[in-house]
């Protein structure tokens, strides 16, 4: 972790309502301070922060709303990397059940060869369904954009060959903050497979987000006095014909900026006109825009007034205010369903004490800022991706925090997180958030948790996820049962995760989103924070090839921290470009003064080859010769990250290994890495940990153990071994694979056969999707490279028992008589709980700034 660093040195940058207000008012949008753009500076990586990199499921990204046209399916064309954290999609609305991925390698990267599989991956997948999907969206990422692919071009050749329309779908973080962003151009895919129809007078579409308006919204009722009579959503659409009805409307409801582009281009196409409306907290300001949407239909404004709906809002605001208007000290982030900043003014101007806002402003939103300095100057203004962020301390004067990202930087205040799928609007918003408020303040509970919470706290138990087998396609590359697994990237940042390190993740934002919100697990622990980050490159830096940028970047990021070392890790961008590490690094050591290494991974490749080059880089830079004088002393372990062990069992490893009388390193401190010479024996329980370990031999003739000790392994999985003997007690020949990492599968074959001397050694084989050590391996173990290998071997043994993670029930072949006994592997699986509040570390008590 951080070093620890004087609080009153170090703090989150801030600045107030005022002062922002009076430097747009001067100087325009470049009166916005580089703390607060996003381009300006590294972006900060926390569990606060996260959804700006990668919603997942608990949000809509590109590939979730890729996938809300009814009965679509979607191809992901990619590095492993990218498509990792669809896993977490698997029990959210069955999206797992729509994807495939096609997995780029090095090759593909450097030739474009995938290009080439493309149409018949499409086929196969299509092939695969049980039910003609309605259209393929075949996603593609960052790697396809430098490598400038036409896929409309490909996607033709696609729709040929699978028979049904095939669109190209763009997940491009390089250009997030362009003039036609990633959000903004799939809707424009989606609402472009509308094709011409008759229009009806009576229809009407609500454009703008990808869940439904909330049915109680006044604002069905206001159209159905409109006369109209369908109000059209492509979140309600259950058939593709709903959807492709939607092309009938007389007008488009606009609810959201993001669709503007498409409405607007549905217009042009189809001659729907556009209507804008926003999303206000203001119920004056509603009424205003009520009026002005009467008046574009010919309305007489007296009649569209949801008079009643207005005061039921307004008596649930007085209500509020006059109850805990006095006690009520608010913070406001943006991960919620509202504009943070109009949402901020239109409290204060009910007489409520705004403290904090979390959100990144734009010029657009100057007008809120203008009013709110007003009648409330003091309020600041924080940018959960700034990197001083990592300093941030809680402000206990917060009663109230209104938005996942605010209830997360104050674990002591009541919590309304307002993020529910559901979309409110109107006056009901306004209800609906002051009677959610209420609730919050009057419950004796610490934090309320909001129905999409209370939803992912149902299904965080641990038990094995219920998986039904897939389709496996013999093409290579193509899988149609398993995500991707961890990448290199996600290994390299476990290793330097703990080390008290600034690691920066070389990439456009989206690669340290899968890693940060889904292979990092130690946030959601109560563990300490790590100095994270995202380089958060654009599409001219990575074109242009801007390293000094990133160097200036670096250097300002750490003279606001104190850390120990810079540690960079290589994306798809940077290996695509080609970029320089070596003088990178060079150039960073020269202007922060710190030790810099670099792990040069491209998303390509597992996790294992990811960590294992981060231990060895770490080894090469930062262990100290030992003096010929030196006393041997202590264990050192190395391999143990939570991609690998649970942190159960992290715990009862380490719990074990204390009752030894020497002294244990468990390489998870930088001073591990600087003694390492003087140890006397290295534990290895990974192969992540290989190559570091035989480099330090070679170099310290310090000796090498790579096992796991029994008795942990009796320990961790007694339940794995109960089971097993439950199924053979029998006496029955039968043959048990064990899938996992080798050396604690090697560990878990060793129990079994001590357990059950009855079971020959060979029938107890160890397979993984993992690097096999030569040295470690045993005759008829197997490396699968692939859904396509495992299937095959499980057809060749259909009685067999299977120890592996759940999640290769997708995998196995059906009909299958064996057994699959779950063992838990965060690296195949990613299984964890999902994250909200009443989980939340808690970020002033672990504040790196402590």
């Amino acid at each position: 972790m951080m070093q620890q660093q004087d609080s009153a040195s170090r703090a989150a940058y801030s600045i107030t309502v005022q002062e922002l207000a009076r430097r747009i008012e001067e100087n325009g949008a470049g009166g916005i301070p580089p703390e607060l753009r996003t381009d300006a500076h590294l972006i900060c990586n926390t569990p606060a922060a996260i959804d700006f990199n990668s919603p997942g499921a608990q949000g809509f990204g590109v590939k979730r709303a890729g996938l809300s046209i009814p009965g679509s399916i979607m191809l992901l064309v990619s590095p492993g990397c990218c498509g990792r954290n669809t896993a977490a999609l698997s029990g959210s609305g069955h999206y797992g059940e729509r994807f495939a991925y096609l997995a780029l390698d090095e090759a593909d990267i450097v030739t474009g060869s995938h290009l080439q599989r493309i149409p018949e991956a499409v086929r196969a997948f299509v092939a695969s369904r049980r039910e003609r999907p309605s259209v393929v969206m075949v996603c593609l990422t960052c790697a396809d954009a430098l490598l400038g692919t036409d896929m409309e071009r490909v996607c033709r050749k696609a729709e040929a060959a699978a028979g049904v329309p095939v669109r190209p779908c763009y997940m491009y973080a390089l250009t997030r903050e362009s003039q036609r962003p990633p959000m903004q151009a799939v809707r424009e895919t989606i609402y472009g497979l509308l094709q011409p129809r008759q229009k009806w007078v009576r229809q009407a579409n609500l454009l703008g987000f990808f869940t439904p308006v909330a049915r109680d919204s006044e604002l069905f009722s206001l159209l159905e006095q409109a006369g109209i009579r369908r109000a059209a959503e492509l979140a309600r659409c259950q058939t593709y014909e709903e959807f492709a009805s939607l092309a009938a409307a007389n007008f488009n409801l606009v609810l959201s900026d993001e669709a503007m582009g498409a409405a607007l281009t549905l217009e042009k196409r189809l001659g729907i006109p556009a209507i804008r409306l926003r999303r206000l907290y203001e119920t004056a300001k509603i009424a205003k825009q009520y009026q002005a949407l009467a008046h574009i239909l010919g309305i007489a404004p007296e009649d569209f007034t949801a008079a009643e709906v207005r005061e039921q809002a307004e008596q649930a605001a007085d209500a509020f205010c006059q109850q805990y208007g006095r006690e009520t000290v608010l913070a406001i982030g943006s991960r919620l369903n509202a504009n943070p900043f109009e949402l901020a003014l239109a409290l204060v101007r009910r007489g409520l004490a705004v403290c904090e806002i979390f959100a990144v402003p734009s010029a657009a939103n100057a007008f809120y800022l203008r009013e709110l300095a007003k009648c409330s100057p003091n309020t600041r203004i924080y940018s959960l991706l700034e990197p001083t962020m990592l300093c941030y301390r809680e402000d206990r004067a917060v009663t109230l925090a209104l938005g996942a990202d605010a209830c997360l930087c104050h674990p002591h205040a009541k919590h309304v997180t307002w993020n529910d799928e559901e979309q409110p609007f109107g006056y009901q918003a306004v209800r609906a958030l002051f009677e959610r408020m209420a609730a919050a303040m009057s419950s004796d509970e610490d934090n309320d948790i909001d129905a999409a919470d209370k939803e992912a706290a149902e299904s965080s138990d641990e038990l094995p996820v219920r998986e039904s087998p897939h389709t496996v396609s013999s093409l290579p590359h193509l899988s149609l049962a398993l995500p991707p697994f961890a990448p290199d990237t996600a290994g390299a940042t476990a290793v330097l995760y703990p080390l008290g390190g600034m690691t920066v993740i070389v990439d456009a934002g989206g690669c340290a989103g899968n890693i940060c919100g889904f292979d990092e697990p130690r946030w959601q622990e109560d563990a300490e924070p790590s100095a994270v980050f995202s380089a958060g490159l654009r599409d001219m830096d990575a074109i242009m090839g801007r390293d000094a940028n990133l160097v200036a970047k670096i250097r300002e990021a750490a003279a606001e921290l104190t850390v120990s070392f810079v540690g960079l890790v290589s994306t798809p961008v940077p290996a695509i470009i080609a970029t320089d590490f070596r003088a990178i690094c060079r150039m960073v050591e020269k202007e922060t003064g710190l030790p810099t290494i670099a792990v040069r991974t491209d998303g390509t490749r597992l996790y294992d080859r990811g960590a294992s080059a981060a231990y060895d880089a770490l080894v090469q830079k930062f262990t100290a010769p030992r003096p010929h004088d030196a006393m041997r002393t202590g264990l050192g372990v190395l391999g143990l990250t939570p991609l690998d062990f649970s942190r159960e069992e992290r715990a009862s490893l380490h719990a074990l290994l204390s009752r030894e009388d020497t002294p244990i390193r468990f390489f998870d401190r930088l001073d591990d890495f600087r003694e390492a010479a003087r140890l006397k024996e290295l534990l290895v329980v990974s192969p992540t940990g290989l190559k570091a370990a035989r480099r330090l031999q070679r170099q310290w003739g310090i000796s090498i153990r790579a096992e796991l000790p029994p008795a942990f392994i009796y320990e961790a999985f007694s339940a794995v071994l109960s089971r097993l003997a439950a199924l053979l007690q029998d006496g029955q020949p039968r043959e048990v694979l064990i899938v996992h990492q080798q050396i604690l599968a090697n560990g878990l074959r060793r129990a079994i056969c001590q357990r059950f001397p009855a079971l020959p050694a060979a029938a107890v084989t160890v397979g993984s999707f993992f690097a096999l050590d030569r040295a470690l391996q045993w005759e008829g173990d197997l490396h699968f490279r692939g859904e396509q290998d495992f299937h095959a071997y499980l057809q060749a043994h259909p009685d067999a028992i299977v120890i592996g993670d759940a999640l290769l029930a997708r995998a196995v072949p059906e009909p299958f008589g064996g057994t699959l006994l779950d063992l838990p592997h965060f690296a195949l699986s990613g299984r964890k709980a999902p994250m909200h509040p009443s989980r939340t570390p808690e970020y002033a008590k672990n504040s790196i700034s402590n």
